[in-house]
């Protein structure tokens, strides 16, 4: 196979080689040829029969059906015409023309971005078409043919074949010029790296890419390539060259990374500087997936791009750092997402679905709103992005809203699940039933990250023998408990979706430690018994933990048993110490000690 460069970037005539003899010849095009082009694969093989100066073109097909094309000749002659349409080509705007014969054998490559064309040089002429993508009627587009802006010399043309008066189609005839049209096209990218694979979104922009026909593509987990490894990153990255990378790969556990600062660091701000420095060195567009908790929830109504950014969170922090860095990539797309789920991996949805097999109800917070995203609807729209050079930083999800709660709801409904959804409200400090050992302060107020701007809140606190029904609510967002309080918590409170009414569960204040310890020895034969016993106050009792100690041995080398008694060996145990740990529900402990 011989190729042919012609004055267009990426545009090449091939010549297979025959093998003939008397009876004919014998030629062939391999795969791995046309995968070098950037030809993707036969989609689509069409022909098109044509009498001398039938004119057809010069067209195209949109994204993200963009087509590349091998055309040839079967039978009589044609003169192939393309147009490089992609704007941050070399050869932007100019065009070629090739003669295609049976004689000649000659095929022409045509890129994605090219608009197409040719005119028959004889009657009885068949053209073919072999083209990598589908045929979609509604993203069909092409320009006018003599666009004088072009400057194809036609006339020459005609007059060199001897055709008097070329033959078009009334809607070629009148086509937009390449000025007038507003179809832009940009050299498509041929390899594709993409980071955390095993995500939710790094598998479904895998699978996009495939579905659309790519093959080039280097997917990586972090056993394939660490991201905090530099040097590691540097040598893939060089070594494979490619011309796109998706960088999903993170450290996501937003709770867990408050108590993990530096390893999230590691992962969410070193690890994308190194592949953001590997991505500039061999000229990479890089994709970055960031978050919405780059914002501090306080904003009333919807976040857009050039809000101020306040991340609260450890995980907030690293992921703008992040940001930061891929901003020193002129090629860059960072895109905030947020409530994404998917096929692959762990989600909210999975998540609800588990926990409804074994609970007929579940709280669910309610102050926090936002847009569930399908992740196969994210990957192709970044896939699509990734065709572009419209580079910048994007706010990205699906239409709607909702908070979890009714999300949840939702996906109970959609399931025919049965559990109930509660809603709950976790900016109250005591979401659930609680016991201190000290009078507590509640805070009613809205979480940091609450997508809903809290306008006024009010409680009551109803009080054990009280009716709720006879006692106002009051204005305010804290309320202090005081020593000996069992008590609800009822709160009321008007975000920009309205008014919300919660009943937080009992609340139980208790200051008193366990008291009258109580130890009670049994003698039965060579065994002893002791059994303990205590006054746990309003609280309740937890739990009772004792340590059996031989004498001459430390303490502090016994772990803490859980019982409410002992039964032991007088012999082997005479002279022994035994501590006893009593425990209530509010965390208080009393410890005391004997020797037996």
């Amino acid at each position: 196979m011989k190729k042919i460069e012609t004055n267009l970037e990426d545009c090449y005539i091939l010549e297979p080689q025959r093998f003939g003899d008397e009876r004919g010849y014998f030629e062939s095009v391999t795969k791995e040829v046309l995968e070098e082009l950037g030809f993707n694969g036969i989609y689509q093989v069409s022909n098109s029969k044509s009498g001398k100066g039938i004119v057809r073109g010069l067209h195209f097909q949109k994204d993200p059906y963009c087509q590349a094309k091998v055309v040839r000749c079967h039978r009589g002659a044609v003169l192939d015409v393309v147009v490089d349409l992609r704007k941050d080509s070399k050869s932007y705007g100019k065009w070629t023309s090739v003669e295609l014969t049976p004689e000649n054998g000659r095929m022409l490559y045509v890129p994605r971005g090219f608009a197409h064309g040719f005119v028959s040089l004889k009657d009885d002429t068949l053209f073919e078409y072999y083209v990598d993508n589908k045929y979609m009627p509604r993203l069909e587009g092409g320009i006018l043919w003599n666009d004088p802006k072009i400057g194809i010399n036609w006339d020459e043309i005609f007059e060199k074949y001897d055709i008097k008066e070329p033959v078009l189609s009334e809607k070629d005839r009148v086509r937009e010029t390449m000025e007038e049209s507003t179809v832009e096209f940009q050299k498509r990218p041929k390899r594709y790296l993409v980071t955390g694979v095993n995500g939710q979104l790094g598998y479904d922009i895998v699978r996009e890419l495939k579905e659309r026909g790519e093959k080039d593509i280097l997917a990586v987990d972090k056993n394939e390539m660490d991201i905090t490894n530099r040097e590691e990153v540097m040598k893939v990255v060089k070594e494979y060259k490619p011309d796109v990378i998706f960088h999903c790969a993170a450290w996501t556990a937003v709770d867990k990374a408050e108590t993990e600062e530096e390893l999230v660091r590691k992962v969410n701000v070193d690890g994308t500087k190194n592949l953001t420095d590997a991505s500039i060195e061999v000229g990479a567009k890089m994709i970055y997936m960031s978050t919405d908790y780059v914002f501090d929830g306080t904003k009333d109504g919807v976040y857009k791009e050039d809000d101020e950014v306040n991340p609260k969170s450890v995980y907030g922090k690293t992921k703008y750092a992040g940001e930061e860095v891929v901003r020193t990539n002129p090629k860059h797309f960072i895109t905030r997402i947020s409530w994404v789920f998917g096929i692959n991996g762990n989600n909210f949805i999975k998540t609800m679905l588990k926990l409804s097999d074994n609970h007929d109800e579940l709280n669910v917070v309610d102050d926090q709103v936002g847009s569930p995203t399908y992740t196969v609807d994210l990957a192709k729209l970044l896939v699509e992005m990734a065709q572009t050079d419209k580079y910048g930083t994007y706010h990205v999800n699906n239409d709607g809203y909702c908070s979890w709660a009714e999300f949840a709801k939702y996906i109970m409904e959609s399931n025919n699940k049965k559990t109930k959804i509660l809603p709950a409200y976790p900016g109250t400090k005591d979401a659930k039933s609680i016991y201190t050992n000290k009078s507590v302060t509640i805070k009613i107020n809205a979480s940091a990250r609450s997508f809903t701007k809290i306008n006024s809140v009010q409680y009551k606190i109803v009080k054990k023998g009280q009716s709720s029904a006879k006692l106002q609510y009051r204005y305010g967002k804290s309320v202090t408990l005081k020593n000996g309080t069992i008590a609800k918590v009822y709160v009321k409170y008007n975000t920009m979706l309205g008014e919300k009414e919660l009943k937080l569960p009992q609340i139980v204040v208790d200051t008193k430690a366990p008291t009258k310890l109580r130890l009670k020895k049994k003698k039965s034969g060579k065994k002893k018994k002791v059994t303990f016993s205590a006054n746990y106050g309003t609280s309740g009792k937890k739990k009772t933990a004792y340590k059996l100690v031989p004498k001459g041995k430390s303490a502090k080398k016994y772990k803490w048993k859980t019982a409410n008694g002992v039964r032991y060996d007088a012999k082997k145990y005479r002279k022994a110490r035994l501590y006893v740990r009593f425990i209530d529900k509010a965390g208080n402990s009393k410890t005391t000690k004997m020797s037996i």
